[in-house]
């Protein structure tokens, strides 16, 4: 059964709280790997590799995970991811080759990839069309609240480790901080996600994939989100060579990411408000072009005018995901929302595998500059695309 309103149910504050600790794992572990992946060696290149291995096993996996979904519900796909996500990152903790450090973090992305579908098909399949904007705002709000805390946490972390032992040892325990926060997540999991009983079906009908990705306005919204997602990703795993670049340490690099998350949360709180005002067309290519123009911008900038700059991004880039679900969502048919969403997963993880690879020899040749440059031109590019797309069930 639907509810229009968003956050009515007793099932939306364990939600919340799985939203928060999986988005904590994975800003708290990202940031520290490439860290590990800088003590021993790997360069640039291997930065890459290892990001793009994150995305490895979920752009295989995702449709499946969205079937599955759609067919029993969402708890057996919500703790199965964090129960990954806690493992992987105490194994990550202990890690020292590259090629561990790239199958670990492909495992620590199955799980996020678990977690995410099921935590946003409880939203599409409990909350009606036309509260979407809403519900998935204040849900990012509080993925964004993660993404805050996960940086923060982990800074903390291994800053006092480091203080003590030296910058290396402390990757390890923030590493264990994040598998922390995965466990909580799926306690809080048990509650939130639901089986097959709680859901909108279309009498047990199963859609052909070239029909959900046939829906008007889908594949602009899966490309749209593509972009916005790999350029997070980016700034996640290359932030801390544009940090090693300019002098600035893990702490203070932590604290831009921190920084980041806390303007993506304020972006989101003010997103309906925007959205009424100007509406959802405009709020989406706007923020694009300011993304693409912050990201530009960022590698020119020293520790000081970037905080400014990082400030922005993570306003404009925070638009993006909540926009884009509520899209796709809108646009999905009952009994396809878990593939749909899973869709646009497998399009980031796409985008998350390529972008990242491309990335790294773009970096080997020309440093961060070349890979913030990539990112800016892929924002630009798909700015147009959610003009004149249909955007909800109702167009």
């Amino acid at each position: 059964m639907t509810n229009p309103r968003a956050g009515s149910g007793r099932w939306f504050g364990p939600l919340m709280v799985a939203a928060v600790c999986v988005q904590a794992a994975t800003f708290a572990a990202r940031p520290m790997v490439s860290y590990r992946a800088i003590e021993i060696g790997a360069g640039n290149l291997g930065i890459g590799l290892i990001t793009a291995g994150f995305s490895l096993l979920p752009l295989f996996a995702a449709v499946s995970v969205g079937r599955w979904v759609d067919a029993s519900g969402e708890r057996g796909a919500a703790l199965l991811g964090a129960a990954l996500i806690t493992g992987s990152a105490l194994a990550l903790a202990v890690a020292r080759s590259l090629w561990a450090l790239v199958l670990l973090n492909a495992l620590f992305g199955l799980g996020h990839l678990l977690s995410v579908v099921a935590q946003q098909a409880v939203i599409a399949n409990r909350v009606a069309a036309g509260g979407h904007d809403r519900a998935y705002a204040r849900f990012t709000v509080f993925t964004s609240l993660g993404q805050l805390a996960g940086p923060a946490a982990a800074a903390l972390v291994a800053g006092g480790t480091l203080a003590s032992r030296g910058e290396a040892a402390g990757v390890g325990p923030a590493l264990v901080v994040a598998a922390g926060f995965g466990l909580v997540a799926g306690l809080a999991s048990l509650p939130s996600a639901g089986g097959g009983a709680v859901r909108e079906r279309a009498a047990g009908r199963r859609f052909p994939l070239r029909g959900t990705l046939g829906q008007e306005g889908m594949w602009q919204a899966l490309l749209t989100s593509l972009a916005t997602v790999s350029t997070i990703d980016l700034v996640l795993a290359y932030l801390p060579a544009w940090g090693e670049s300019r002098g600035a340490g893990v702490v203070a690099v932590g604290a831009l990411l921190a920084l980041r998350a806390a303007t993506t949360m304020a972006s989101r709180l003010a997103m309906e408000r925007l959205v009424l005002r100007y509406g959802r067309r405009a709020v989406l290519v706007t923020s694009t072009v300011v993304a693409a123009v912050t990201v530009a911008a960022l590698p020119l900038c020293g520790p000081a005018a970037a905080v400014p700059v990082v400030a922005l991004m993570g306003f404009a880039l925070g638009l993006g995901q909540p926009l884009t679900l509520s899209w796709v969502a809108g646009r999905a048919r009952a009994g396809e929302r878990g593939t749909a969403l899973a869709l646009r997963l497998t399009g980031n993880r796409l985008g998350q595998v390529l972008v990242p690879a491309l990335a790294g020899v773009v970096a080997g040749a020309t440093g961060v500059l070349g890979v913030f440059s990539l990112s800016a031109a892929m924002l630009a590019a798909t700015a147009g695309l959610p003009a004149r797309a249909p955007m909800s069930t109702a167009e």
